[in-house]
């Protein structure tokens, strides 16, 4: 590991100088998390997991952000990512939500989606030659809402039931940046914070930025989230992780 971090700085030490100045970024992407993703929702019930109760299948999610660069490597962050699954399926247990059964057997329609929305902010304090290496601290505020949906229109009587939670977390961690190159960025951050029976949130990504253009870029990297949503009795939680492609401006 600690050859690894000599070798990356020394990369961008003789690659490129960019200089500190102010920037503004808008930039979409598109996240396809890998397989092994999970959502459950508790509320009033059972215990339900998506793809072992309800046959839900792995989508893909866009993903909009702003980004702000000012002087002395501070710079701001704004995301919003909806996260959505929905499926159809015969289940081969009763389950209950928000005091609702659903027996096994049952013809069951369902929907789940999440929230998430983030501003952060990093401070860059910690740079070499003029940019081509920063690393420093991210402070940032996390909000969620998630909302679960389970519809049986084959019961009599019909079952109908949906569950909110909502929560907000800040977190806490690091964001560095290699450029070796004027027009090539290397990225990477971390942020996460637990908070005893309330649960706990970490998100992390990392990737390449390439700007063939003034003005133009893309990117493809990896992002990970791990959320863990706690509010007696109810209860969220999502393990994704994946790829990510996108694109976006600079002026």
């Amino acid at each position: 590991m600690r050859r690894l971090f000599i070798g990356l700085l020394a990369l961008a030490s003789s690659g490129g100088l960019l200089q500190a100045q102010r920037a503004v970024e808008f930039e979409g992407r598109y996240w396809m998390p890998a397989a092994h993703s999970r959502v459950s929702i508790k509320g009033a019930g059972t215990d339900i997991r998506f793809k072992e109760d309800l046959g839900l299948q792995d989508a893909n999610f866009p993903e909009g952000r702003f980004s702000y660069y000012g002087r002395g490597g501070s710079h701001l962050h704004f995301s919003y990512t909806p996260i959505d699954y929905a499926g159809e399926a015969t289940i081969n247990r009763t389950l209950v939500l928000g005091g609702r059964q659903y027996t096994a057997g049952a013809r069951v329609l369902s929907e789940f989606e999440l929230q998430h929305l983030q501003l952060g902010w990093a401070w860059q304090f910690i740079n070499v030659r003029d940019g081509a290496f920063k690393l420093g601290p991210v402070l940032a505020g996390q909000g969620f809402l998630f909302r679960g949906r389970l519809r049986a229109p084959d019961l009599q009587p019909a079952v109908d039931q949906q569950e909110e939670l909502m929560g907000g977390l800040p977190t806490v961690g690091l964001a560095m940046d290699i450029n070796p190159h004027r027009r090539v960025n290397l990225f990477a951050d971390v942020s996460g914070i637990k908070l005893g029976k309330y649960g706990y949130f970490v998100t992390s990504d990392a990737g390449v930025k390439i700007m063939p253009a003034r003005v133009g870029f893309f990117t493809v990297g990896y992002r990970n989230f791990n959320l863990d949503l706690k509010n007696e009795p109810d209860f969220a939680r999502v393990i994704l992780r994946g790829v990510f492609v996108g694109g976006g401006a600079r002026f």
